[in-house]
This record gives C-alpha cells, structure tokens and sequence, in this order.
C-alpha cells in the first residue's frame, strides 16, 4: 500500500516536476537529467504562492497527446492546464514535507520518467522529419491508384410534375439563374436553400438514373429532367475528379508515414542492442492484434464516404 501511494503522488507531479527539488538550475546541477535554465517567462497564474510561468505552461501542454492538444486552444483550456500545474506544485509541495523527494525509489521513478519526457520529444522529431510536404506529396505520387475514386459534385432542382420539369429546364436553357430556380422550386429540402447544391459524391451514393445521368454530364453542362422514384430532376455538373486530391488525404498518409517512421526507429534500435530477436520470438508467442498497421493502405481508405442520406440528391423528399 505505501508503494501505490507513493506510485500515486509521483505520477501527479511527475509531469511538472520530475526530478527530485523542483526545476533544477543548469548551473547547480550540470550533469542533472532534469537541469533547466532559470525560468524568467511570464507567469500565466498565481496561486497560495504557486505560480505558473508560461514556460511551465507549455513544456504541460507538450505532455497532452498532439491530436487532443487544439481542445486547450481557448481560455478554459488554458485555465484548466494552468490549474493543473498549480495542483501538481501543490502535491510535490506535500511530497517534499513527507520526505518522498529524498526516497532512492521515488527519485528513480522520477528520473525514468524525466527520460520518457526527452523519448517523446525524440520521437516527435522522427515523426516531423519523416512527414514533411515533399515525403507527403511523394507517397502520393507513388500510390496514386489508391485513390482514384472518380467523383462528381453536382447540384440539381427536383419537382414531381413533368410539366414543371420542362418549364424550368427552359428557363434554364434561356439563361435563368440555377441557384434561383432550385430555391423556388426544389422539393429537396436538403439543399434547395443552397442553390440545390449537393456533396461530393461517387455514382453508387446515388439513386441509379441520377448517379447514371450525372457521371455521363461534362463538367458545367446541366441535363434534361431526369425521372427517378422521387420526382423529376434537372442536374448540372460542378465539377468532376478522378481521384482524391492530396488535401484531402493527407492526413491518412501523415499517419501511415509517421507510424512506419516510429516503428521502424525504434526496430533499427533494436538490431543494435541486439533485441531484435527477442522481439521476434515475443511477437510468435503473442499474435498481433493490429494486423496490417503500418502497410500499404491507402490513407483515408477507412474515412467514411458521405452518408447516403446527404449525398442522395433527393434528401428528405419522400
């Protein structure tokens, strides 16, 4: 029981401190795994004689997993990580009246995880260099059959009489404005007020006649009333793709990069201590529970598609 307590406190002030004495300063201990220079920042609060600099501030936000981090893009999230300091000096405070930072264990336990705080900041390194703009662009380059999926953006009036259909596919021939029309005659009610605009969309988030007419349109050209189980449609087409452009799949190749990056720096490393083959025979004795991370998969292959509801260019209409 008195480890787990002692498990416990050093876990609360480890982030903030994890060298016995607080923040050591580089000229009283040089050869310290945990010396920092003085801290002149400014002090983002003050509390009970606590303060928080901004140095303080951010060396804790580095702590936060990066894809959680924009959630403290705000004043509460800037207060709560400031008060999350405050409590940790509060409990390395009581740590040090109970002679904790004075125990072999507990200074071992905060000299391993001041390593893990330099590992991480290793490893972020290894993922920066290995995911800049020219790595991105030329493993889309060499993947570029992964992401062709040939896609439409279009946008379409539907009424449900013939007679309306043709009127204003007349109006349209004769130089009325589209937008216009599907805001006053539109029965989708998903987009008329957007000029009847729809999302990107493959053929198959589409009812057969609609999905047929509209990849068989040229970019720019607008169709006759097409009839499907909702009414009658008149599409034009926006614009036409052949495959996902690289903003759009960046981040799924950022992943994949940066996760093979990782893997196989550490792996190298492994090699070298000679571990390798200790880590070969632990993988055959546990089967891997993440099959195929790491592969060719194209990124954002995983990504859900449009939902069938919001791409189907007949909305709500029933």
């Amino acid at each position: 029981m008195r480890w787990l307590a002692l498990a416990a406190l050093t876990a609360l002030s480890l982030p903030l401190v994890a060298c016995s004495g607080g923040s050591t300063p580089a000229a009283a201990g040089g050869d310290s795994l945990c010396a920092v220079p003085a801290d002149s920042s400014a002090a983002v609060k003050e509390a009970s004689g606590f303060k928080v600099s901004q140095t303080e501030w951010d060396a804790e936000l580095l702590s936060i997993p990066e894809r959680a981090r924009a959630r403290y893009d705000n004043d509460k999230g800037k207060e709560d990580i400031a008060d999350r300091i405050l409590l940790n000096k509060a409990l390395f405070a009581k740590a040090e009246e109970r002679g904790l930072t004075k125990d072999a264990t507990v200074q071992m336990a905060a000299r391993l995880a001041a390593e893990k705080a330099y590992i991480t900041a290793l490893l972020a390194a290894v993922e920066k260099d290995a995911a800049t703009d020219a790595a991105v662009q030329a493993h889309y380059d060499e993947n570029k059959e992964k992401y062709e999926r040939p896609m439409v953006r279009a946008r379409h009036i539907l009424v449900k009489e013939q007679d309306l259909a043709d009127t204003v596919s007349k109006q349209l021939a004769d130089g009325a404005d589209f937008a216009e029309l599907a805001r006053k005659h539109s029965e989708d009610r998903g987009s008329k007020q957007k000029g009847g605009e729809l999302p990107w969309a493959t053929q198959d988030r589409w009812v057969p006649e609609f999905g047929k007419a509209a990849f068989s349109l040229e970019a720019g050209k607008v169709s006759a009333p097409i009839k499907t189980k909702f009414g009658f449609h008149i599409i034009e087409v926006l614009e036409k793709r052949a495959r996902q452009p690289l903003d759009e799949v960046r981040p799924g190749i950022e992943r994949v990069l940066t996760r093979n990056a990782v893997r196989d720096y550490r792996e190298d490393l492994k090699k070298e201590l000679g571990l390798a083959k200790a880590a070969a025979a632990a993988r055959k004795l546990s089967p891997r529970t993440d099959a195929g991370a790491g592969t060719a998969k194209p990124a954002g292959a995983t990504a859900k598609p449009e939902a069938k509801p919001e791409a189907k260019p007949e909305g709500d209409a029933k």
